[in-house]
């Protein structure tokens, strides 16, 4: 084990460190982590990134960020092993970082969905199926009005945190694209969204590494 653990520092790159500056770095990982259920690891690098200067806060917000894209209780149980660490360093729990109420969630959610990936995003028609219905009210008010509207993480960190966690589930490359298109609506370059992938191919392994650079790249406008 001591020997594996040893080989991941050969992950570390120029290019990572040139795009990713260290506290987007440790938000990242620590998605990762949650989507691929490492909670040791979560537990050891939230310590890690407390001594980078991330604070309780935005450790928090990166772990609940991933649950609607890999389950709540992958997020739930990320949260524990957090919380553990912030214990053992006397760090207070966050408060939360909510912002919005059961009557304006779809409003605000949909408002933020539409900024990132343009007006005709989210919108509800008569010919829809019921279910589909369902599926595009659930990515406005849920993905979109309780998470991207919290606090603590603005949608820059929050747009690099969801291809992180798709990245890591593995089998999302349509949504990758699709979030690739939304990091880059949002300011994230095409760069820092490589960056992002590749910082965690010890988490992901090569496979899902590759098929969600491949994903990405090709989003990119000038390949499209």
């Amino acid at each position: 084990m001591i020997e594996l653990e040893a080989m991941m520092n050969h992950y570390g790159s120029e290019y990572i460190d040139n795009n990713l500056d260290k506290r987007t770095q440790e938000l990242v990982i620590l998605a990762t982590l949650t989507a691929t259920q490492a909670y040791p690891q979560v537990k050891e690098r939230t310590a890690k990134a407390v001594a980078e200067g991330v604070s309780a806060a935005e450790i928090q917000e990166a772990i609940f960020h991933a649950a609607p894209y890999c389950g709540y209780t992958k997020a739930i149980n990320a949260m524990v092993a957090a919380n553990e660490a912030f214990a053992e360093m006397n760090i207070e729990l966050p408060k939360s970082q909510a912002t919005v109420t059961d009557d304006n969630r779809y409003e605000k959610g949909l408002a933020v969905q539409r900024s990132i990936f343009g007006p005709q995003i989210g919108t509800i028609t008569d010919d829809m199926s019921d279910d589909q219905k369902v599926i595009t009210k659930y990515l406005s008010d849920i993905c979109f009005g309780d998470f991207y509207t919290r606090t603590a993480l603005d949608v820059k960190d929050r747009e690099i945190i969801t291809l992180s966690v798709l990245t890591a589930n593995g089998g999302c490359e349509s949504q990758l694209a699709a979030h690739t298109m939304g990091n880059l609506s949002v300011g994230n370059s095409k760069d820092k969204i490589l960056a992002a992938i590749l910082l965690c191919v010890p988490y992901n392994g090569f496979p899902r590494t590759l098929n969600a650079i491949n994903a990405a790249k090709g989003a990119f406008p000038e390949n499209k």
